[in-house]
């Protein structure tokens, strides 16, 4: 007899011992709702039918599902929205970028960083035209006027964004070195557009007054 016969017969006389993986265990739940059974072979063709099903289960899941759906939807039609220019407008969009701003005497809004400050405001005969204006906190003596000028005339040959110029004499006699934008939006902006602009604006700014400490060498 062939010697895997005998092998087999010894296994065979040993009784199997039960196995952990054979131990019946309880079932866990799922959190996720089981498909419903269609009721006949037409629910299953209709996708009306079937997107019946899928709300519910949606809901199950999360009851403010589709409330949240159109809060969402609606939030985004809104800033695509062209809308004309005003206060409150400046104000919700800095409140969106989650800039800090005051308030002056005259009604102008104040982004201050640690070494400027960007006041935003509507300017024009009806207030149409957003200006976005930067001032360095540090100013230059008046005998420094001509490298000043080289600083600022440097900069607008050779940046993008900003028109860079000296401002007049303060009340010590020093001078005020100043970086605006002024853009017409008589037609009216979106929402998502003023938020890049005054974004743009606040990024540049920052950069524009570095670069009078640093490379432009005037402050």
């Amino acid at each position: 007899m062939a010697w895997w016969w005998k092998r087999n017969a010894r296994a065979a006389e040993q009784p199997e011992q039960a196995s952990e993986l054979d131990v019946p265990r309880p079932t866990q739940s799922s959190p996720i709702p089981a498909p419903r059974p269609a009721t006949d072979s037409h629910d299953l063709d209709d996708p009306m039918d079937r997107w019946d099903i899928i709300k519910q289960d949606l809901v199950e899941l999360d009851p403010d599902f589709f409330s949240d759906l159109d809060q969402l939807m609606d939030s985004e039609r809104h800033a695509n929205e062209v809308d004309e220019l005003s206060d409150e407008r400046l104000t919700e969009s800095l409140r969106r970028l989650s800039v800090r701003y005051l308030v002056d005497e005259a009604g102008a809004l104040l982004a201050m960083w640690e070494r400027h400050v960007v006041q935003i405001r509507r300017e024009g005969p009806s207030g149409e035209i957003l200006v976005l204006r930067a001032r360095a906190y540090a100013t230059l003596p008046a005998e420094w006027e001509d490298q000043g000028l080289r600083a600022v005339n440097e900069w607008n040959r050779t940046r993008r964004f900003l028109k860079a110029y000296i401002g007049e004499p303060t009340e010590t006699g020093r001078l005020p070195l100043y970086g605006e934008t002024q853009i017409p939006l008589r037609p009216g902006i979106t929402d998502a557009l003023l938020d890049e602009l005054i974004d743009c604006a606040a990024a540049v700014s920052g950069a524009y007054v570095d670069w009078l400490h640093d490379e432009g060498a005037v402050l």
